[in-house]
């Protein structure tokens, strides 16, 4: 079959699948990017392994040309999908909130991160992995999910909540954090593996780079972006701000990795995050969203699961087993040691801390990234994966648990407090 075929028919039933199984687990209360990711596991090598259907395989050379692959195509598109999915991140980040998440989340965030980095890096090279790859395991683990820690906590009316908005502040500032921590060992990873001194001189250049690159972005990157956007108002045309929008996205990824030395996503984070400050962010907002909703973010979990073969887990439970409790604990702890000595009561550290557990978006990308560029391997990958779902399981049902059930007043200086809609207290 031609291969224009081949991607028009697997990409109409990756993306129908990702959204069914989404919707249903969003039904049964469990993250939709649980279900987007089962559908890549389905197909993938774990058990339907659809690549070895004649619709789907590879077409062979043809004229002396390299052949084209399906599975090539669809990882192009996961590609593209990141950046959009993280531009979106940085749009739907509170910039308010970040500014006022000092004290206990900034140190909550803080303790999230080093905790888990440390532990997850010493844990995988006990167990015998290399230390490039026991180093981007350990950056992994840093992250939090934003969108499921907000969902969850939605769902139980504890949002505006003083707890829930210390989460909310310390999820966002540790979402920065991990991406920096990301940014760093991949940079540190590629350079460190040039023979002799020079890849160590390298890894000092490649973080002045990023630090210079930093420095532009938060100097000139919003005076950029407010620039732009007063030279699109001369277009015309639908649609044109959200199209302005993705352009600054993709530009801002290929600078943060072309003269940065960064990850690409950061890149596209931080152009989110100055387009949210900008009059278009309401309209940029909604139509991004809709296009990620709909089709980059299915695509991309769902090919992140299909990269995951389940049965290469069996022969790595020990190693599953200990990172699942260096996730679980290095966040419950880490964090909620950080908000404690920072004035919080212990009980409110504690709720803090589990519900920094949950991991999603981010940690999928980082995963793919370091799989995509080698630095870890197929093993390590699904082992990822599959603890990323132990997480997104296990950090609902905790909230539900440690969450006192009676009704809260919501703190009068809550960061969020005049942005969200009153929601009814279930009976």
């Amino acid at each position: 079959m031609d291969i224009s075929l081949q991607i028009l028919l697997f990409v109409a039933v990756l993306i129908l699948l990702a959204k069914t199984l989404g919707g249903l687990g969003a039904r049964t209360g469990l993250p939709v990017v649980l279900g987007e990711l089962l559908a890549g596991v389905i197909l993938g090598p774990t058990l339907l392994n659809v690549w070895r259907f004649s619709w789907f395989s590879s077409p062979a050379a043809v004229a002396g040309r390299l052949p084209l692959s399906l599975a090539a195509v669809v990882k192009v598109f996961a590609q593209l999908g990141v950046v959009v999915l993280m531009f979106l991140a940085g749009l739907e980040t509170d910039v308010e909130m970040m500014r006022k998440a000092v004290g206990p989340a900034f140190w909550a965030a803080c303790g999230g991160v080093i905790l888990p980095f440390v532990g997850g890096a010493s844990v995988a090279r006990a167990v015998g992995l290399g230390w490039r790859e026991a180093v981007f395991v350990g950056a992994i683990l840093t992250a939090t999910s934003v969108s499921i820690t907000a969902q969850t906590l939605m769902t139980m009316n504890q949002l505006r909540s003083k707890v829930g908005s210390t989460i909310l502040g310390a999820a966002v500032i540790d979402d920065v954090l991990g991406l920096t921590v990301l940014s760093v060992v991949i940079a540190a990873e590629w350079r460190a593996a040039a023979p002799g001194p020079s890849g160590w001189t390298g890894v000092g250049a490649t973080v002045v780079r990023m630090v210079l690159f930093l420095l532009f972005a938060f100097l000139l990157g919003p005076r950029l972006v407010r620039l732009v956007f007063k030279l699109a108002r001369h277009l015309y045309g639908p649609h044109i701000a959200v199209t302005v929008s993705l352009a600054l996205a993709f530009i801002f990824a290929f600078l943060a990795e072309y003269l940065g030395g960064m990850a690409a996503i950061t890149g596209s984070y931080l152009a989110g995050l100055f387009i949210a400050s900008t009059p278009a962010h309401g309209q940029v907002i909604q139509d991004v969203r809709s296009l990620t909703n709909s089709f980059f973010g299915p695509l991309f979990f769902a090919s992140v699961g299909l990269e995951v073969n389940a049965r290469e887990v069996a022969g790595r439970w020990g190693l599953f087993v200990l990172l699942l409790a260096v996730a679980v604990l290095g966040k419950v702890f880490g964090c909620g040691l950080g908000a404690w000595l920072k004035g919080l009561r212990g009980r409110e550290s504690l709720l803090l801390g589990v519900g920094m557990i949950p991991r999603g978006e981010v940690e999928l990308i980082t995963a793919s990234i370091g799989w995509s560029a080698g630095l870890i391997s197929s093993p390590v990958y699904s082992v990822v994966v599959v603890l990323v779902l132990a997480t997104t399981l296990i950090a609902p049902i905790s909230l539900h648990v440690f969450f006192p059930r009676e009704p809260f007043i919501a703190p009068a200086d809550s960061p969020v407090a005049a942005e969200l809609p009153e929601r009814p207290v279930d009976p």
